[in-house]
């Protein structure tokens, strides 16, 4: 039996409900080797190339680095396709949102997976300060990389180092025609289709490597932050998740991932939710200090005060003379200070 970590099994069945969707009648083959692929894709997002590694080893051989290797595994597919066989619920029966769960379980029994619960106790709690300086090294390298017009010029510099002899001239008419993000194209010039198919594939390849490039330089500058706050919290970082795969390369793979859109703030965003996520890091909101009830002072909506009744409460309004807090035990109004 191979261990999965049962949190990850909500990923599993995001991906089911996707691709019953568009799913082909009676066609349970396809719908496997999708699973299959799926599945892959859920473990390097999340730094499980352990899982794929065990399953390599009871059934090799596997490529864990190949999408498509589970999916061309004659064994877990026929195990696979025999188990949505056996499941006519998945198409007719019972609530549509159990469908991708039952999907999901298919390919936890098919693979033989044993669904196991994460450690327990490994997080490392960081101050709210600490994620504002994170937040901060990363942003300052990928709102300089991203932005426009740098990250156009990057782009086309690097699918033009990329692009295949023979379609120079066509690649330079089409990437002047790119955006001015270089991510589209404003126009499209009168040139042959394998040369514009090249030249996508190369743009392609050098926004993902834009992506990538920023997201390390965006990483060395944040660990120094992270650092100073906690020697084991900017350890974690590169070590390896389950096998290889370290919380830095998994973050910057989500990151550089199509499906996020080429923002600085939601590149940012990615970067940091990766790296607190993989490498168990937990930032914690700044406490707020409950000030002392008074009736000659004001107080404003949201502040917590310390009232020697009705204990610690949260102004909800507050007016010219009165406040509404709520309190443990229900809301009290009380008065304040004329503003």
């Amino acid at each position: 039996m191979v261990d999965f970590p049962r949190p990850r099994l909500a990923a599993l069945q995001e991906i089911a409900a996707r691709l019953l969707d568009s799913r082909a009648p009676d066609d349970d083959t396809a719908f496997a080797r999708e699973l299959l692929s799926g599945f892959h894709d859920v473990c390097m997002r999340y730094g499980l190339d352990g899982t794929l590694a065990a399953l390599d080893h009871a059934y090799p051989p596997i490529d864990i680095d190949d999408r498509g290797a589970l999916a061309e595994s004659y064994q877990l597919r026929t195990n696979l396709v025999a188990r949505l066989g056996n499941k006519a619920e998945l198409d007719r029966g019972g609530p549509r949102a159990q469908i991708p769960v039952k999907a999901a379980e298919c390919v936890v029994n098919a693979l033989g997976l044993t669904l196991v619960e994460p450690p327990a106790d490994r997080g490392i709690s960081l101050g709210d300060d600490v994620r504002n300086e994170v937040v901060a090294a990363i942003a300052s390298v990928i709102d300089e990389e991203i932005a426009a017009p740098r990250h156009r010029a990057r782009v086309i510099a690097i699918a033009r180092s990329l692009i295949a002899p023979g379609h120079e001239d066509a690649f330079e008419r089409l990437a002047n025609e790119l955006d001015e993000r270089g991510m589209k194209l404003v126009k499209q010039p009168k040139v042959p289709i394998v040369a514009v198919q090249a030249a996508q594939r190369a743009f392609f390849d050098a926004r993902v490597q834009v992506v990538e490039t920023a997201g390390k330089s965006a990483i060395d500058r944040a660990l120094p932050a992270l650092a100073r706050a906690s020697e084991e919290a900017a350890a974690r970082i590169d070590r390896p998740v389950t096998y290889r795969l370290t919380p830095r390369q998994v973050a910057i793979a989500r990151a550089a991932d199509v499906r996020i859109p080429r923002v600085p703030a939601m590149i940012t965003q990615t970067l940091l939710e990766g790296l607190a996520e993989l490498a168990d890091l937990a930032f914690k909101a700044p406490e707020r200090i409950a000030r002392k009830y008074a009736a000659s002072q004001t107080f404003a909506v949201g502040e917590l005060i310390e009232h020697p009744k009705f204990g610690i409460g949260t102004v909800a309004t507050s007016g010219n003379k009165r406040i509404e807090v709520d309190f443990p035990d229900g809301r009290v109004t009380l008065v304040q200070a004329p503003k």
